[in-house]
């Protein structure tokens, strides 16, 4: 235990031990009067009247007040002693009467019980009771001499006004207001007794204490509280201790003062001196009489710098809390008192160099040295306040080395400048001397074996050992025949403050001396606490306390592990229920547990949510006697678990289970039987899941693999149909191809074969087109381009195109169409003929006599916005069987009656029509009697459009002229099939094998076109599409045409291509009809010029349905929007704002593309180009073409919205 947890300790016991609340009493305590003086012949001469009142009397009480206030009121069990005691003895010996003492709480209740007559005077008052006008106090028989403790250290920075100091005060000490008049600055703290109020300066609590002299040096004396040191008198006026009275009661009054007055000053010397307050340096209030020029010196010096050494225990050392003690410390303090001087610290570790300090003025004096012939050079030395004897100090194991005379030829740690050190040298000049700056290091050097010995005085050497170096080092002999004296050094200018200092040592008695040294001589440590003088008696009283506190504990200890223990066992028997709580109710599947006779025990929520019971509805029933709804399966559950008890085997089945409502579920159910500490089955735990849904999954699982099958077998139908229809023409193409090569070769040009050829192409080709139809339709690809059609054109167009081909067969057409149908619809033209030319082409096909009939009749709906079309195409064919029928509309079947089938068609053309029809809104249906024809009804709703404004009429066919053209494409045949047709049609052209290879010739030549194939190593077509569109617009050229050519022949392909930057794309194989269209833009004559359209209205029409109000609400926010940017375009141009530019142009190109402004969004594209790459230079140019667009399209939408 650390000296400050000690110290701690011990104001807490003092406290708790002296507080008001351990010494309280509900009534006043009756004490015995103990005195220890003794009197003879007092000789006291009173009024025979006031000694008749005393033997009517014959007994005063006194009364006092707890706690004890030492010494003048100790109680000891039932005892009363003190000074006071000892006073009122002799009182009681001198007047013939016995005093009683009683004891009272307060000091404010005794001097209540005085007022009230309860006691007939009080003892130990002074100024507190003085105050009060209702008492008088007798004449003193102590003086009252207040004084200021604080801790060491602090003594010495003590402002004369406290201030911000907390000051501790027993309470009835002093008037409180008159103190804290008298030290405004302070915070004044009040306590309960001198030792809570002393302690809590010693403990830290507070910085000052005021109290009278005598309590407070023996308070010290007593409980050793080394910390502490009496700083200074206080200047406060006191009254001095005596007997307290009640104004009125003068007659006891005056016999008492007539006592106090008879007792001679021996005998007042002897109580001071038996309470520790004889001595009469302490007693003296006043300060030593100084000279005249001594006290000009002190006013103008209060404050003297003190060199101390740090580590020269134990006359001056840092403690553990860093604050200067030790007996130096303590002389200087009593000094302080009797001079008023203040000390101020300067703190050093060698003595020589503090002997400088003293020498150069750096410092006043030296609180610790021994005079020498060498020191008294430098400073000037007082009379020695300590004689000792120096001591040799070797280590404890060196048992040889026990005088000066075993030393020559070792090392001696000594401290310079001592006049010991000259006569060792001369005596003993085999001695090697080591230099020291204090005796802590030279014990240090010997205990690390760094020297043999050292010589330090006796006080110092048995202090250090004791507190350092027990069992290493021992004193072995004393040194020398002077002992060490030690003194204060003084500079010698300073002849004032020398005799300061002398005139305050000889003040010091030779008794209060030998008090303060011999604290520091014993070997026992001197701690800053109770510890060092009542050692036995706190081992015991802690012995004591820690047996009771063991007893105690292991009391404490076994009752809490009792309530540990049953708290683990009611939280493990909790943490068990709500554990079988969650497994049971917390689990979704049921549970149920049920007795040896079957009844039921226990079950979860889900257990009843599958029946619908409530838990008081089953509970202690057995199945059969629960209204299940379905008694035979209850008898046969109960059977099952009786038996299952019966055998003691778990049980695990999947089972049908009915509950209530009609459901059927399947369960997995598991029924374990559960036996006592006995083995014996008392019981079951059942339960079940329900795989009803699993049962549902492996039946969709069967299906899904019966229907894999079906595909995989549909699959290999496929390739095997695929393979016979493909070979066929293919067949025809290769055969005819060879024949027209021999003929040929021997120059002749066999016409009828390279037709047959031909038709057996274009045959496979319609295969493979309806292949991807199909695969479309499958995939969800296939879509519609509806657009405005004349319905009587596109159906008298196919019959047209049957004609020859039923003149040929003999056949005779038959084709009624309704007028009614003469007028445009929203349809995809495409698609409608595709579906209407297979229904014929199949009829001619599938008629060997007879006539094919084509009917369309029509019918308005009641909003006239609406076309209700029925399509008929009848035959007198060879008819389709009923079962045939049934499979008609599958891929790949074809009718079993069908002799032609093997070599007239796939069987895809039903299904793409059906498909196609429904997607239109239409519904196909077929009917036919074997051997007496077909028919097929088609029926659809078209919705009916007006007339659409023509922004660009489509000009007379223009005369063609030559192009120069660049093909690129990878595969050779291909680029020289290519190369052939557009030669054939009279252009120029140039081929490139891959696309590096066509930008290179590109960048070299002049072309008017270019036709690139899309997928190519090295670079694509669509790299190369976008390299040359970016060419075009950073040098400014005139976009040329830009086509694909790609066997992909799917929709998305064609956007694709447009993405890339070309102008359109044409699909392999590509006849001279399709080149000559998709050419036909630059083959005009070039003096003739082109006719561009503003914009394309034909989706909106299609989306609006043709309705004119429909169609004007969705071109007005865009007439609105345009006016709104074209504003916008010219603030940004002006402003040079690419960043906002660039935002512009893609917004506009939005709107631009909803209508087809194909221009305008040519040149949003190019000023998004100019903006990223913000190139200044061409971003005037740009926005006037984007301008002068987005004006043409304003006019004219604006007259579109007119006209309508």
């Amino acid at each position: 235990m650390t000296t400050t947890r000690l110290l701690r300790f011990t104001a807490i016991l003092l406290i708790g031990l002296f507080s008001p609340a351990a010494m309280a009493l509900d009534e006043p305590h009756t004490l015995q009067l103990l005195g220890h003086a003794t009197l003879e012949n007092p000789g006291l001469e009173l009024d025979e009247s006031d000694w008749r009142w005393l033997r009517q009397r014959r007994t005063l009480v006194m009364g006092v007040s707890a706690p004890d206030y030492a010494p003048f009121d100790l109680s000891n069990n039932k005892d009363f002693e003190g000074i006071t005691a000892d006073y009122a003895w002799l009182i009681s010996l001198i007047l013939s009467v016995s005093i009683e003492v009683r004891r009272y709480d307060t000091r404010d209740e005794v001097i209540e019980a005085l007022k009230l007559g309860q006691v007939d005077l009080v003892g130990s008052a002074n100024g507190y009771e003085a105050a009060d006008k209702g008492l008088v106090l007798s004449r003193s028989y102590a003086n009252d001499q207040p004084v200021l403790i604080t801790r060491a250290g602090d003594s010495h920075l003590l402002s004369a006004d406290l201030a911000g100091k907390r000051v501790a005060m027993l309470y009835h000490y002093m008037q409180p207001d008159a103190v804290q008049a008298y030290y405004p600055k302070a915070q004044l703290l009040l306590y309960g007794s001198t030792h809570q109020a002393i302690g809590s300066v010693a403990f830290g609590q507070a910085d000052v204490y005021l109290g009278d002299i005598i309590s407070a040096r023996y308070l010290i004396k007593k409980n050793h509280l080394n910390n502490i040191r009496m700083a200074d008198f206080s200047g406060l006026e006191v009254n001095p201790f005596g007997f307290a009275f009640t104004a009125d009661n003068i007659r006891l009054l005056n016999i008492i003062n007539a006592a106090l007055a008879v007792i001679p000053a021996s005998q007042q010397m002897s109580i001071l001196r038996r309470w520790s307050a004889a001595d009469s340096g302490v007693l003296e209030a006043d300060r030593l009489r100084l000279s005249d020029s001594e006290q000009r010196w002190l006013e103008k010096h209060p404050r003297v710098k003190v060199a101390v050494l740090d580590k020269f225990m134990p006359l001056s050392f840092l403690d553990e809390r860093g604050q200067f003690v030790g007996l130096s410390d303590e002389v200087l303090s009593r000094i302080s008192l009797r001079t008023g001087l203040k000390f101020e610290m300067v703190h050093g570790n060698s003595l020589t160099r503090q002997i400088d300090e003293v020498s150069s003025g750096q410092a006043d004096m030296l609180a610790v040295i021994t005079p020498s012939v060498e020191r008294a050079e430098k400073v000037r030395f007082t009379r020695p306040y300590l004689s000792n004897p120096y001591v040799l100090v070797a280590r404890a194991s060196d048992e040889r080395l026990l005088t000066l005379e075993d030393m020559p030829g070792k090392r001696l740690a000594f401290i310079g400048g001592n006049s010991l050190g000259a006569q060792i040298a001369r005596d003993y000049p085999g001695i090697q001397f080591v230099d020291v700056g204090n005796p802590e290091a030279a014990m240090d050097l010997v205990a690390k074996g760094s020297v043999d010995a050292t010589i330090v005085s006796l006080i110092s050497a048995r202090y250090m050992i004791a507190r350092n170096y027990r069992d290493r080092l021992r004193i072995t002999s004393t040194i020398g025949t002077e002992p060490a004296r030690i003194a204060f050094g003084v500079n010698r200018s300073q002849l004032e403050l020398y005799s300061i200092l002398e005139k305050a040592l000889l003040s010091i008695t030779p008794e209060e001396m030998d008090e303060l040294s011999n604290r520091w001589r014993s070997e026992i440590i001197i701690d800053d606490s109770y510890w060092s003088s009542h050692r036995n008696v706190i081992i015991q009283g802690f012995g004591l306390a820690a047996l009771l506190l063991l007893v105690t504990l292991g009391w404490v200890l076994y009752l809490r592990n009792l309530i540990h223990k049953r708290a683990q066992a009611e939280q493990a028997l909790s943490d068990q229920m709500r554990f079988m709580s969650v497994l049971i109710d917390g689990t979704p599947h049921p549970i149920y547990v049920r007795d040896r006779q079957g009844r039921l025990m226990a079950c979860n929520n889900a257990y009843l949510d599958v029946f619908g019971f409530k838990l008081e509805d089953v509970i202690g029933k057995t199945v059969v006697q629960t209204d299940t709804g379905n008694p035979p399966q209850a008898q046969s559950f109960h059977a099952d678990y009786l038996s299952l008890m019966e055998r003691g085997e778990p049980q695990i089945q999947d089972r049908v289970l009915k509950v209530p409502g009609g459901g059927v579920l399947t369960i997995y159910q598991w029924m374990l039987p559960y036996r006592d500490s006995n083995g014996a089955v008392v019981g079951m735990i059942a339960g079940w899941v329900d795989v009803s849904e699993r049962q549902r999954l492996l039946g969709q699982l069967q299906e899904a693999k019966e229907e894999a099958d079906a595909a995989n077998r549909a699959k290999t139908t496929f390739l095997a149909t695929m393979s016979h229809e493909i070979r066929t023409p293919m067949n025809a193409v290769i055969g005819m191809i060879e024949l027209a090569q021999k003929n040929a070769e021997q120059g002749r040009v066999d016409q009828d074969a390279l037709e047959v050829a031909s038709m057996a192409s274009r045959s496979m080709l319609e295969l493979i087109g309806d292949i991807l139809d199909i695969a479309r339709i499958e995939t969800g690809h296939l879509s519609l381009s509806l657009e405005q059609a004349n319905l009587h054109e596109l159906l008298a167009s196919v019959a047209r195109v049957f004609e020859g081909l039923a003149r040929d067969k003999g056949l005779l057409l038959q084709v009624e169409l309704d007028p009614m149908i003469d007028r445009a619809v929203l349809i995809d033209p495409l698609r409608f003929k595709q579906v209407v030319s297979n229904l014929l082409g199949n009829a001619i096909k599938f008629t060997a006599t007879g006539q094919v009939r084509l009917g369309a009749q029509s019918t308005p709906t009641l909003a006239g916005d609406h076309l209700s079309l029925r399509l008929c195409v009848e035959d007198t064919g060879i008819g389709i069987s009923a079962e045939d029928q049934q499979r008609l509309f599958s891929p790949f079947i074809q009718g079993s009656n069908n002799d032609q089938s093997a070599r007239s068609g796939s069987g895809l053309g039903l299904v793409i029509s059906r498909n196609l029809c429904e997607m239109m809104g239409g519904q196909l249906h077929l009917s036919s009697v074997l051997g007496k024809g077909t028919r097929v009804d088609l029926t659809l709703t078209l919705a009916t459009a007006t007339a659409t404004p023509v922004y660009a009429p489509a000009p007379p066919a223009p005369a063609t002229h030559a192009l120069n053209l660049l093909v690129v494409d990878d595969y050779p045949a291909n680029r020289l099939l290519l190369a052939r047709q557009l030669s054939f049609l009279g252009h120029r052209i140039v081929t490139a094998e891959d696309g590096a290879e066509g930008f290179a010739l590109w960048q070299d030549g002049q072309f008017d076109g270019v036709i690139t194939d899309s997928n190519m190593p090295i670079m694509d077509g669509y790299t190369l599409a976008r390299d040359i569109r970016a060419q075009e617009r950073q040098r400014g050229l005139v976009p040329c045409l830009l086509l694909g050519f790609t066997a992909n022949a799917q929709p998305e392909e064609t956007e694709r291509c447009r993405q890339a930057g070309m102008d359109g794309c044409l699909f392999k194989p590509t006849g001279l009809d399709d080149l000559r269209t998709a050419l036909a833009s630059r083959t005009a004559a070039p003096e003739e010029k082109e006719v561009v359209p503003v914009c394309d209205l034909s989706t909106l029409v299609a989306l609006t349905g043709g309705d004119t109000a429909g169609l004007n609400e969705l071109l007005a926010p865009l007439l609105d929007s345009l006016a709104e940017d074209r504003l916008v375009l010219s603030t940004l141009r002006a402003r040079t704002d690419f960043g906002k530019l660039h935002d512009l142009a893609h917004r506009v190109k939005g709107g631009a593309r909803m209508v087809k402004s194909q221009a305008l969004v040519a040149c949003c594209e190019t000023l998004e180009d100019v903006c990223e790459r913000r190139d200044r230079d061409a971003l005037a140019a740009t926005v006037d073409a984007i301008g002068h667009a987005m004006d043409r399209l304003h006019h004219s939408l604006s007259t579109c919205i007119k006209q309508s």
